[in-house]
């Protein structure tokens, strides 16, 4: 595969037209990194970036957004909208476009994510050398540089307690489960080694670069997730299929929060699902 085809999907609902704004500009750079790279025998590729807009009255304009449309071309980027069917969950979103793509392989994204400039580059890279490999997750950040740990083992009831609801004297007290459920292993290799691809079990849906045949074998998201774990439950079907890898050359910042301190409505969501996740996937107490 000389010219990989790329393609991504955003979820959207009322998010600040500026994160959008600065997400796509970072893909937009990254684009221009892939299709500079012709010493490494690659041909010129493209990027067709699915905007879905959950909002039950839509408001997004791209051509409000202050996109440069020059740049954009220039960079083998087109840019599709997609809105009118309300707030029907974020894997459904994405969900939504999953027939349309015709691509090697697609970035499913948060709108508060940025992209860094040789993150494309690195990730395609990977993954044209490794055929098995059909879900890749970034190293990343927060827009304050603090270290954010996308990878997780399975899950327990007894880590979702710690981490959302146990005082801070007792999570210190299980720091090393904590540890272990944040594969924060990941951070600790040696600097001095190069930077390679790590097998885990399960990524965080923010930024899912995937291999497009296996994301429509096992189709997407599943539906019945509204909000929460359908990242969880996607990583272990598309395990079934191929490899799941961390890689720390693809970087991105991430703005995303814990669900604990976003409200009761989120708490609501994120319980409910997490009952879901484990009714189908295995219940795991400790």
């Amino acid at each position: 595969m000389t010219t990989p085809r790329l393609s991504a999907s955003i979820v959207t609902y009322l998010s600040p037209p500026a994160e959008l704004l600065r997400l796509l500009e970072s893909i937009c750079v990254a684009m221009e990194a892939v299709r500079n790279s012709e010493v490494r025998g690659r041909g010129v590729a493209t990027l067709v970036i699915h905007l879905i807009d959950n909002a039950e009255t839509p408001e997004l304009d791209v051509r409000r957004l202050g996109v440069d449309k020059t740049r954009f071309t220039l960079a083998g980027i087109t840019l599709v909208l997609h809105q009118g069917w309300g707030n029907v969950g974020y894997g459904r979103g994405h969900n939504r476009v999953l027939p349309l793509l015709e691509s090697d392989f697609h970035l499913m994204l948060n709108t508060d994510v940025e992209i860094a400039p040789d993150s494309l580059l690195n990730a395609i890279d990977y993954l044209v050398s490794a055929p098995d490999t059909v879900l890749v997750s970034p190293a990343a950040t927060d827009f304050l540089g603090n270290k954010q740990h996308l990878c997780k083992s399975y899950p327990s009831i007894f880590i979702f307690w710690l981490r959302g609801f146990a005082p801070p004297f007792i999570r210190r007290s299980f720091a090393k489960q904590m540890a272990a459920y944040e594969r924060r292993d990941l951070e600790t290799r040696p600097s001095a080694k190069p930077a390679t691809a790590s097998p885990v079990e399960i990524v965080s849906g923010c930024c899912m670069l995937c291999s497009t045949s296996a994301l429509q074998q096992v189709k997407g998201f599943d539906a019945d997730f509204f909000l929460y774990f359908e990242d969880f439950d996607l990583s272990l079907r598309l395990g079934k299929l191929g490899d799941v890898v961390y890689l720390p050359t693809m970087r991105v910042r991430h703005g995303g929060g814990n669900a604990s301190k976003k409200g009761s409505d989120h708490q609501r969501y994120f319980m409910r699902s997490a009952l879901r996740f484990f009714n189908k996937n295995g219940w795991k107490l400790f």
